[in-house]
């Protein structure tokens, strides 16, 4: 026998003493007491610690262009977010004819007292005895309140709040009373999935809301606008220390939705001659190291982001990097090469480049090389400034994964639009690589912002960029970007790739750099005489027309050491009287070449 059926077999015998000794009703009275003392009211509270996260995304002017939910969560007050309880309970009773909750707690108090002798004889006391003190410790809406929260649905969501969220996209408490039902009958019948048993729930929803009105699913869906332009905000979001799981945040974008929306319609007027062709822009506001727009499409194909994520050789417009590599390693835009066609050995193949159109200048200085767009002279002067050099140099300003060979001088590898203009925006500030970020800040739930990370570091020398960037302001003004338009002073180069499958423009008129590229996704050509000058540069100049309206003239400013001198044309020397043609020329005053010395057989005098 065990202890327990001892114990409550001494009790019995003690009971049937009693009952010699005082009599049947004093001991029935004390057994009664005892087994009222068993009674114990659980405990009921809320379990919850769910929260519903969020993600939002703004623009620069606060619209929001991204929204989704991360968690569905959160606890209820019936008190607050169900003030029709006391009208939902009455009729949920009257349709159960009783009260399940309460009935099922004193089932289970009951069931633990199975195996005590005589228990069926005080049932009915014991049942009064437990709904009385029950009652005297929660109401209803204390209790249901509780399963109401607590209730766990198929999909792991935790309460009637984050299902009312995933079921109907709005909080509990925004529900009509009908919805408000729904969610309660499911969490009280223990059905986890309301969806799968639509018509039973519906049906006594109905009943007890007394309501014919239609209940709706409707699940939140992910708000997306600017696709092109979120990639860049996760790329960023993947470096920051954020705690999804824990906290809901709100990001604030450096996105211009105006110049976004105008720049598209640019696009598509401008290139709508060319049927099918995509085109990509990226504009950064380089002096306040913002990304203002990435425009990845022309013709709403966001499944390719053509200004993150695809990657097309960007042509002519890598030639600066060679140049600026070049002026740091001390040879100045006045050296001399020879421009001809020339044969480069790469293992055991002969690379053979040839100039666009086979246009060759011979002896000339090497400034011209950048300014006309002359390979072979570029190839050259990379093969003296060293291709490791110049490779180490891309890297270095923001260009991606540059190996050296012989035709990356003339740009035969492929980088996106972003890619060129974080490359470019470098240049644009003298040298100083700056992160130029798509995210402005970061607000958290709990009120923390962080803020991302704008430092620059110095990967280049100011006054060899410079160099590179009037040689650049020299592309617009005489080079392969003359007569288009742009406005004067800016530093633009022109891109072309074979068979003119990719024409570009990558332009720096402060504060923005901005990058274009046109061309078709199956690498067709754009035609014979397609170029980076004839299709790419009128788009950027009336760009930059929008951008800097009334704006005649650009500046950059000179750095200090640097001067401008004359140089005689065709040779690495200063002008002086009697030396023949001269031009202006930038140079570090620290890396001067000689005088020319005049003689009896010089023609005249003259600038060029």
């Amino acid at each position: 026998m065990s202890i327990k059926k001892l114990l409550f077999f001494i009790i019995f015998l003690l009971t049937i003493f009693l009952l010699y000794i005082f009599g049947l009703d004093y001991a029935f009275g004390k057994y009664r007491q005892y087994l009222f003392s068993l009674i114990k009211i659980p405990d009921i509270k809320t379990l919850n610690d769910s929260k519903t996260i969020t993600l939002k995304i703004y623009s620069k002017d606060n619209n929001i262009i991204f929204e989704k939910y991360m968690s569905y969560g959160d606890t209820i007050s019936v008190e607050e977010d169900f003030k029709e309880f006391d009208v939902f309970y009455e009729r949920y009773v009257e349709m159960k004819g009783e009260d399940p909750i309460k009935s099922k707690l004193w089932g289970d108090f009951y069931g633990q007292l199975k195996g005590i002798y005589f228990e069926y004889f005080f049932k009915d006391a014991l049942k009064n005895e437990f709904y009385k003190r029950l009652n005297e410790k929660y109401k209803p809406s204390e209790l249901y309140e509780a399963i109401f929260n607590n209730f766990v649905f198929s999909n792991g969501i935790k309460g009637v709040n984050g299902y009312s969220l995933y079921l109907f996209s709005k909080k509990f408490s925004e529900l009509h009373f009908k919805e408000k039902v729904f969610l309660a009958l499911a969490a009280l019948e223990n059905i986890n999935d309301p969806e799968d048993s639509y018509g039973k729930i519906f049906d006594d929803s109905s009943l007890i809301s007394r309501s014919g009105r239609k209940i709706f699913i409707n699940h939140p869906q992910t708000l997306v606008k600017y696709p092109d332009y979120l990639d860049g905000v996760f790329g960023e979001l993947d470096d920051l220390d954020l705690n999804f799981k824990e906290k809901s945040y709100e990001i604030f974008t450096n996105l211009d939705e105006k110049k976004y929306a105008d720049f598209t319609r640019l696009l598509r007027d401008s290139l709508k001659g060319f049927k099918g062709v995509e085109a990509s822009l990226v504009l950064i506001d380089y002096q306040n190291k913002k990304t203002v727009l990435t425009i990845g499409t022309i013709n709403d194909d966001y499944g390719r982001n053509r200004a993150l994520k695809v990657k097309r050789e960007v042509g002519s417009i890598f030639k600066p990097v060679t140049y600026l590599t070049a002026f740091q390693r001390g040879i100045r835009p006045s050296f001399v090469l020879e421009d001809k066609p020339y044969e480069f050995k790469e293992g055991n193949f002969i690379y053979r480049p040839k100039n666009y159109k086979d246009f060759y200048m011979g002896k000339t200085n090497i400034r011209n090389g950048l300014i006309y767009s002359l390979n072979n002279l570029t190839i050259k002067l990379a093969e003296k400034a060293g291709l490791n050099n110049v490779a180490y140099m891309a890297n270095r300003i923001g260009f991606k994964d540059i190996k050296p060979f012989y035709a990356m001088p003339l740009g035969s590898i492929p980088q996106t639009p972003f890619d060129v203009a974080y490359a470019y925006s470098t240049l644009a500030n003298y040298g100083k690589k700056c992160e130029m970020k798509f995210i402005d800040s970061v607000v958290a739930d709990d009120g923390s912002v962080v803020q991302p990370n704008n430092e620059c570091k110095r990967v280049a020398d100011e006054k060899s960029v410079y160099q590179t960037l009037y040689l650049m302001k020299k592309v617009v003004s005489s080079g392969t970007a003359r007569g288009k338009g742009l406005i004067k002073g800016t530093a633009g180069k022109t891109g072309t790739t074979n068979d003119s499958k990719d024409v570009w423009f990558a332009a720096i008129f402060p504060p923005y750099v901005a990058v274009l590229w046109v061309g078709y996704d199956n690498f067709k050509s754009l035609g014979d005489d397609a170029s980076g000058g004839k299709i790419a540069a009128p788009i950027m100049a009336e760009i930059e027309r929008k951008l800097l309206p009334g704006v005649t003239n650009i500046q950059f400013k000179v750095p200090e050491g640097i001067r401008m001198v004359k140089v005689v044309k065709g040779e690495d020397k200063l002008f002086d009287s009697g030396c023949g043609s001269f031009y202006y020329e930038m140079l570090n005053k620290n890396n001067l070449p000689d005088v020319c010395i005049a003689d009896s057989l010089n023609v005249a005098t003259k600038e060029d």
